[in-house]
């Protein structure tokens, strides 16, 4: 009969929180707690970590509280994990848990080794928000032989240093649920991974008897009931296997003043911090920001030092290049290019961007192409993840779309913009799975949910029709606000994976993310607004426009 083996990665030399795995949790150290929690029903534990130096203190704690461990290559975490199994058969199965993740404990590891029989499937493990689990609430499952496959077979470094991403693609996952799961816990965190990670598991466990035996789901309740935590995520979407939150926030009103409703100007650096660290606390996955939005890269890579910048993707723009002309040459573009993307870097305070798009289409054909091509040698190079950009008009997007090398659109998009769906870019994102498409400007810039006074001059029609019609629906769809309406019309839209929405101040956040979690528009409600809101002009929905027409 096929066994389950319990083997647990952890180390010292955590670049974020070095030493973590002694630190003092429960009144153990926390590796020790992992362990003793994983084997509370009495299954095999074996902890793998290295030969390095650095890990000499831990295998001596290991020692003293009799806990066995093996130990190995200090970056090739397969290889200790191919060394933890030798002489182990091919059929019997590897519980993966790693030593920053506290809360799993022996009847968690039972009800995932009896998923995994029971399906017989190649892998099965957590993967949160998805499976309703606080982040950190993670195990996976595999059999000894494919383990040793992928030992086998796996070459790039981040194969060996999180051990199953080759046998996840080779052979697919199954998600795990535990059963009983009271209701969704996927906007709690409870890994251990920098030093505020610490202070809430302190506070988890100060009040726990028993820290080895108190069952994983209720250490989950007690997570939800302490204070400053998220009660609540913001929606997402799954798309090419990964989580998109359906808020992106927008950086313009974080590093200059913008749009024409602002009021608030820029707000300080450790108000932005606030915001972008409470966006990223409820789920927000991407954050939008440019080389010409003032110092927002710069306050950006402030809020985000630590594990901050781990927990979100960055979105940025090439810059404007508006010192350029058609008559410049293509190593000044390509200088050009070179020098915002790594300016970008420095702001950010990263080495790798993760996508950078370009912030004028006609720059993707510029001088024969060089800014496009450049950047193509930098992705290459492994300076940017994924390129992508920003466009103004349906036929740029559609063009766009013909790129394979294109993995990212933003569009302006709002309640009046019937431009997208008459072009048929809607039905044409159905062709490209592997691109992210952002919309922005839900709001027309603040003019849909502000009177108008604001709103420019317009030569067809009045500003005052629009707000009397975006009223009128607001009464008629049972909807608490124009700002309500407009995003849950955006947010019905399926070709669209994400909306970018700026803030100027904590509450506007909020308010956004609150906003985003009441229903949608239905498809008949969508289909009613677009009969009602018909007719807006070029002169409105541009906003380039507004200066000529006033």
């Amino acid at each position: 009969m096929p066994e389950a083996h319990i083997v647990i990665q952890g180390r010292l030399s955590s670049s974020r929180l070095p030493g973590k795995a002694l630190l003092p949790i429960g009144g153990l150290p926390s590796l020790v707690l992992c362990a003793r929690r994983a084997a509370n029903r009495g299954g095999m534990v074996l902890i793998a970590t290295s030969t390095h130096s650095s890990d000499d203190a831990l295998t001596q704690t290991l020692q003293q509280h009799h806990i066995p461990f093996v130990r190995g290559p200090l970056d090739d975490v397969l290889g200790r994990f191919e060394l933890a199994t030798r002489g182990l058969p091919d059929d019997d199965a590897v519980v993966r848990l790693t030593g920053d993740n506290l809360l799993p404990d022996g009847d968690f590891v039972q009800q995932l080794t009896k998923a995994f029989f029971i399906e017989d499937v190649p892998h099965l493990g957590t993967s949160s928000p998805i499976d309703r689990l606080p982040y950190g609430l993670s195990a996976e499952i595999f059999r000894v032989r494919t383990l040793r496959e992928a030992h086998a077979f796996a070459t790039a470094a981040a194969d060996r240093e999180h051990v199953t991403p080759w046998i996840r693609r080779q052979y697919g996952t199954r998600i795990f649920t535990p059963m009983g799961l009271p209701k969704d816990f996927g906007h709690l965190r409870c890994t251990l991974d920098d030093f505020d990670d610490y202070l809430r598991l302190l506070k988890l466990f100060v009040a726990v008897v028993d820290p080895v035996d108190t069952p994983w789901f209720d250490l989950v309740g007690k997570l939800s009931e302490l204070p400053d935590e998220p009660r609540s995520r913001v929606p997402f979407r799954v798309k090419q296997s990964g989580i998109h939150s359906e808020l992106v926030i927008g950086t313009a009103q974080l590093g200059m003043r913008y749009g024409a409703a602002n009021t608030s100007g820029m707000p300080s650096p450790m108000e932005v911090q606030s915001i972008v660290r409470t966006a990223v606390a409820y789920g927000v996955t991407a954050i939008d920001t440019a080389r010409v939005y003032g110092e927002a890269e710069m306050r950006l890579g402030e809020a985000l030092i630590g594990s901050w910048g781990e927990r979100v993707s960055v979105i940025t723009k090439l810059d404007t290049m508006m010192d350029l002309c058609d008559e410049t040459s293509p190593a000044a573009f390509r200088n050009a290019v070179d020098a915002s993307v790594f300016r970008s870097c420095r702001e950010l305070r990263t080495q790798r961007l993760h996508t950078v798009m370009l912030h004028r289409w006609r720059h993707r054909h510029a001088c024969g192409g060089t800014i496009w091509s450049r950047l193509l040698e930098l992705r290459e190079q492994g300076v940017i993840q994924n390129l992508g950009t920003s466009v103004s008009v349906p036929s740029e997007a559609l063009e766009a779309l013909f790129d394979e090398d294109v993995k990212h659109i933003q569009v302006p998009f709002n309640v009046l913009d019937w431009r997208w769906k008459a072009a048929g870019f809607d039905r044409a994102c159905l062709n490209r799975d592997d691109v992210v498409v952002h919309g922005r400007s839900a709001f027309l810039q603040g003019l849909l949910v502000n009177g108008p006074a604001i709103w420019p001059h317009l030569r067809h029609g009045s500003a005052s029709d629009w707000v009397n019609k975006l009223n009128c629906l607001v009464a008629e769809l049972g909807r608490e606000s124009t700002q309500d309406l407009c995003l849950a019309y955006v947010r019905a839209q399926t070709w669209m994976t994400s909306i970018v929405v700026g803030c100027e101040t904590l509450a506007q956040l909020q308010q956004n993310i609150r906003l985003f979690q009441v229903p949608k528009l239905s498809e008949g409600e969508c289909a009613h607004v677009e009969d009602v809101l018909a007719g807006a002009g070029e002169e409105l929905l541009d906003p380039s426009q507004w200066s000529r027409s006033s």
